[in-house]
């Protein structure tokens, strides 16, 4: 037991490296990069002074529901080569400098895509002569105010530099849970092979991990600016939202050897009813799939109390090994306290902002690590078994003096070769005088006799067939989709290579092989008539040989 947990201990650690290796790096990043692209580089903030229709002073941290017309002066302002630069969400914007419009974003895109452009990156140049700048802002859901942020004006080259910047560190955390998630993946591919029957769930893991980096990316503004459609990008995170419900449930189905439950079929119900409805109801106008968000929020919901029930049902049963129990509870507390955060955080903003998500990023992470390190683990296991198993195997079928096929495998092949009847020749062989090497210069002499007429054999018959050694000196050659020419050089080849090893080695007794051979076809006889007739054939070829001495 102290050694399984030893193992562990240094499995988690072989893991933990890299990512904190990784880690690490960031985090330097992050605290000795400076936070601005240039250090000099001058910053005015816009977030008060703004002065509405009404005449009241407003901020941009405290605005209220509804569209708004706010103006703010820059008059006394150093406007060369500067913007107005801003962050938005699901809020149509228009800018104008001294009553003329000089920017407005109120895209047009497609239904299936919903009334929301997500979030997006705005920067707008400000003529040198401008002594006002109004900002007009339309929230496109009812009841909702607009949504901006960091709102200053700077040059926007360093502005977007400085977005990318304070986005890069949670797009390392979703790279990291994607490259993760691509590892498991990988792993999955090769694991496949080591042992079907208990076929860990790497692929659900790993789907699980790609949606969650994908989906959480949303929050960085970076994807948004690299591809400039954050129509797309907001898309794009819905899709891995409603999918994400399906791969816990998967993998804990998997782990807790409980494959056949009915949640399964019964979550990819909910994710199709939660796919078609978002698809039809966006399309025709009926629902924004901004609204339609509850159904993923339910679905994820309903996969967090499968994913607990599978798991307190295997406990019952006490089918689970310790580390497992322990890796997935840990695993799970913080990927669920992490979601549940996130969660209330979007249901209580007064904005309806569906971005930021760092307690998930974070809890899934832990999550799918603890869980990731449980897998690597179990495959390694799993690969001790596999050749622990094909050890054995080998053992059973395979003589243990000269590695050749024995017995058994000789068996085997001749049931599959009368079941499928097919076509073949049978090539009977004998050592010649190995009771005289026994009993004149000992066994160990007569197993190296063994030894060497079996690797003549295995060398001269390696193209055509499949030798097997059935007795003390017997062998037997399956020759397959093959002919009689074939068999007839393996036999010459057998000759010399036996006179070669008498005239390199000169053993005290030289290695003669007695041997003779049948054709099997399945339309006219049965196979061991075929065997009967080679053995036959090779006694009467010992005779000879024999007699000829």
């Amino acid at each position: 037991m102290k050694k399984s947990s030893h193992s562990g201990l240094l499995m988690l650690s072989d893991i933990a490296t890299p990512f904190l290796t990784l880690f690490i790096v960031i985090f330097v990043y992050i605290f000795f990069c400076p936070p601005s692209s240039h250090p000099d580089n001058e910053v005015i903030d816009m977030t008060k002074g703004w002065i509405s229709q009404d005449g009241q002073a407003i901020s941009i941290h405290n605005l209220p529901k509804g569209d708004l017309v706010l103006t703010q002066s820059i008059k006394d302002i150093q406007k060369y080569n500067q913007s107005i630069c801003l962050k938005s969400s699901d809020t149509w914007l228009e800018i104008a400098f001294d009553g003329q419009t000089a920017y407005k974003y109120a895209p047009v895109q497609a239904p299936i895509f919903g009334a929301s452009y997500g979030m997006y990156v705005h920067m707008v140049s400000i003529p040198t002569d401008a002594s006002e700048i109004t900002l007009t802002l339309h929230p496109i859901y009812k009841d909702k105010t607009a949504n901006i942020s960091s709102i200053c004006i700077e040059d926007a080259a360093l502005f977007i530099a400085d977005v990318y910047h304070q986005g890069m560190f949670n797009f390392f955390l979703c790279i990291i849970i994607v490259a993760f998630g691509i590892v498991m993946m990988i792993m999955g591919l090769t694991t496949r092979r080591l042992n079907e029957s208990k076929m860990l769930n790497f692929f659900s893991l790993s789907s699980f991990a790609i949606l969650v980096g994908t989906w959480s990316s949303n929050d960085t503004y970076l994807l948004q600016t690299f591809t400039n459609h954050p129509e797309m990008v907001k898309m794009l995170s819905y899709l891995c939202l409603i999918f994400i419900a399906y791969p816990p449930v998967s993998f804990m189905a998997s782990a807790t050897e409980n494959k056949h439950t009915k949640f399964l079929p019964a979550m990819v119900v909910l994710i199709a009813l939660n796919l078609g409805a978002n698809m039809l109801l966006s399309c025709f106008g009926i629902f924004d799939p901004h609204d339609m968000l509850i159904l993923s929020h339910i679905n994820i919901g309903v996969a967090m109390v499968m994913v607990i029930l599978l798991m307190v049902k295997a406990i019952r049963r006490k089918s689970l090994n310790k580390f497992f129990i322990k890796m997935t509870l840990l695993g799970m507390t913080a990927a669920l306290l992490g979601v549940s955060i996130d969660l209330v955080r979007f249901w209580t903003d007064k904005n309806g902002s569906y971005g930021a998500s760092p307690y998930t990023k974070l809890g899934v992470l832990i999550f799918i690590f603890l869980e990731g390190a449980y897998l690597i683990k179990e495959r390694g296991r799993l690969a001790v078994e596999r050749e622990r198993a094909e050890l054995m195997e080998k053992m059973a079928y395979t003589d243990g003096l000269t590695e050749l096929a024995n017995r058994a495998a000789f068996h085997e092949k001749e049931t599959a070769i009368s079941s499928e009847k097919k076509p073949c020749f049978i090539v009977q062989l004998d050592i010649n005088y190995l009771k005289t090497v026994n009993d004149k210069y000992g066994h160990a002499e007569g197993d190296k006799h063994i030894i060497a007429a079996a690797d003549s054999i295995r060398e001269s018959f390696s193209d055509i067939g499949t030798c097997y050694r059935t007795g003390g000196d017997e062998f037997i050659v399956i020759a397959v989709n093959t002919n009689e020419s074939a068999v007839r050089q393996a036999l010459d080849k057998l000759e010399k290579a036996a006179a070669k090893y008498n005239q390199k080695e000169d053993p005290p007794v030289p290695l003669e092989l007695a041997y003779g051979y049948a054709e099997y076809i399945p339309e006219k006889d049965v196979l061991e008539a075929a065997e009967k007739l080679a053995d036959e054939r090779m006694y009467v070829k010992k005779r000879r040989m024999k007699e000829g001495k």
